[in-house]
């Protein structure tokens, strides 16, 4: 029975019968425009802007005003609008609250001041000691005969031990604050990991909510022929199957986008009740022109870790030179004063009685250690062992810089090639298939099959681009956390150069009149052979029903190496 009206339905248009004419052509004007509404998401040429200064170069997570307003023009009316605001925080604007805010990176702070307290112990001299004694024979009952001394002693360091005691605390202060910022590294890396899967997330929210708004026009299509009986009642059922699985991936995807804030509020420090609206990244993000042994240069100069290690085998030294300074006895100086009083008993005979005395002394000394048996010896073995473990641990550091430095370029460089591929070419070849396939569909043409088969094409392509975009910006992040610092700003090409290349455009209004006039054109003059059941498919498709969108799009060659590879693949070489 369906192919009897699909068939009756053909012939009729063959046939010029204009009622059939006027009822299909409101619905093939609603199916012309309203695909042609995805073609927006496709990056447009810049305008031409002067380049900025290389200090003025924008960081992959700021959206320059332009970029700002085109976003929020696109946005308008979606759910992730309540995520998402042009003035919202930035991905460094975050990263700089989280520095102030979180809690543990407050705590690894306090190690600062302790590493300060022990520079400032390291410095001072050994306090001198007082010593006072006083005895007599009273106190037992026996004559007022008495002793006072009282004497004062400051030990003298040798060997130069204060100077390099003060050595090692100033280096253990340094390897704390290169331990702080290696924290501060990491921290960094992973707000700027959960910012792209969140601003990945509210793309794909948008893209699948896109996706909901066209499959309710195919509802409403697939029902008024379903009041015409040009198809069976099931293939309203499918569309509306798919409809509903798209918004169990909206539930999904927006239960994930807010994960990721809550993720985003931890790390920052946030609490988890406070309002978070980020701002978008950029649809264009910035092209790298650094070479792998340009960041490598980068990242053995600037990793704190790195620096710690090295820090590490200077204070492994510094002990050595203290331990064996220990090893030198110290000298020891005193000064006393000393006053005896005694009684003299004389004869009887004299007729004098009991006669005092006072006796007064001054005493000056000096002690000095005799290091026959402890001449530290283990201290010094101790310290050997810990500059000959702090080497290994720079020298392996080093290799594991140069490895990931090297991994995250490769990351970075394969996900730019699919992010140009998926802005270029798929994306783009997807949207014109699912275009045709259901302007043919209100034609009856095609089944709700190959409808659904298309669509499910362009939800996988803009999910593959949206996800090329989260790798893309996570790339730069994880090549950040292999440098050890933000990547500089003469790092990215000058001005508003992407990694995705320059794209003519038709305007979509004149794009929308072309496709519009081929429709027509073909309605009026019906110029094609009957397709059989069994070729209506996807391959079936002839070239002139497909509406064309001029897209200037780049060679197969150019898009398997985008500009950005290109360029720092010459460089590395």
């Amino acid at each position: 029975m369906n192919l009897q009206n699909r068939k009756s339905t053909r012939d009729s248009f063959g046939g010029g019968s204009a009622l059939r004419v006027l009822k299909v052509l409101p619905l093939l004007l609603a199916l012309l425009m309203l695909p042609l509404m995805t073609h927006a998401q496709v990056p447009t040429t810049p305008a031409p802007t002067t380049p900025a200064p290389a200090t003025q170069q924008p960081r992959p997570g700021a959206a320059s005003g332009a970029e700002r307003t085109t976003t929020a023009t696109q946005t308008q009316g979606r759910s992730s609008n309540q995520f998402f605001d042009p003035s919202g925080l930035t991905v460094d604007r975050l990263v700089e609250r989280g520095f102030t805010t979180r809690g543990d990176l407050l705590a690894a702070r306090q190690r600062l001041a302790i590493a300060e307290g022990r520079l400032l112990q390291a410095g001072l001299r050994p306090n001198p000691e007082l010593e006072a004694a006083y005895g007599s024979a009273r106190f037992l009952a026996g004559e007022a005969e008495s002793e006072f001394d009282i004497g004062v002693s400051q030990t003298f360091e040798t060997g130069g031990k204060r100077r390099k005691r003060v050595s090692v605390a100033r280096l253990e202060l340094a390897r704390t604050r290169a331990e702080v910022a290696a924290l501060e590294r990491v921290f960094a890396a992973e707000i700027r990991a959960s910012f792209a899967r969140a601003a990945a997330a509210g793309r794909l929210l948008d893209t699948l909510e896109d996706l909901i708004r066209l499959n309710e026009e195919l509802v409403r299509v697939t029902t008024a022929r379903l009041k015409e009986g040009d198809v069976a009642p099931v293939e309203l059922k499918l569309v509306q199957v798919e409809t509903d699985r798209l918004r169990v991936q909206v539930l999904r995807t927006r239960a994930e986008l807010e994960g990721e804030l809550i993720s985003l509020r931890a790390l920052a420090g946030l609490e988890v009740v406070e309002p978070l609206r980020l701002a978008p990244l950029p649809d264009r993000p910035p092209r790298l022109d650094l070479s792998v042994p340009q960041l490598t240069e980068i990242a053995l100069r600037e990793r704190p870790d790195l620096l710690a290690a090295r820090l590490g085998e200077e204070l492994g030294a510094a002990r050595i030179r203290l331990a064996e300074a220990q090893a030198v006895p110290n000298v020891a100086g005193s000064v006393r004063y000393s006053r005896e009083r005694r009684i003299t008993d004389l004869p009887e005979s004299l007729g004098v009685g009991p006669v005092g005395q006072t006796d007064r002394a001054l005493t000056f000394g000096v002690a000095v250690a005799i290091p026959v048996f402890n001449r530290n010896q283990g201290e010094i073995v101790s310290a050997v062992g810990e500059r000959a473990e702090a080497a290994r641990q720079r020298e392996f550091l080093e290799a594991t810089i140069r490895r990931d430095v090297e991994l995250a370029y490769r990351r970075y460089r394969a996900a730019a090639e699919a992010l140009v591929l998926y802005t270029t070419q798929i994306v783009p070849r997807a949207n014109e298939i699912v275009t045709s396939v259901r302007a043919a569909y209100g034609l009856g043409e095609f089944s709700i099959f190959d409808v659904l088969q298309a669509q499910q094409r362009v939800n996988e392509s803009e999910q593959g681009r949206t996800e090329a975009l989260r790798d893309y910006y996570a790339a730069l992040a994880e090549l950040e956390r292999a440098l050890g610092t933000v990547i500089p700003a003469t790092g990215f090409a000058p001005g508003s150069v992407s990694v995705l290349p320059d794209m003519n455009l038709t305007s979509p209004e004149a794009e929308r009149a072309e496709s519009l006039r081929r429709s027509l054109q073909r309605i009026v003059t019906p110029e094609r052979t009957p397709v059989q059941p069994s070729q209506r498919s996807l391959g079936s498709v002839q070239p002139a029903t497909v509406p064309e969108t001029k897209i200037d799009t780049p060679s197969r060659s150019q898009t398997a190496s985008p500009q950005l590879p290109q360029t720092a693949r010459g460089k590395e070489q």
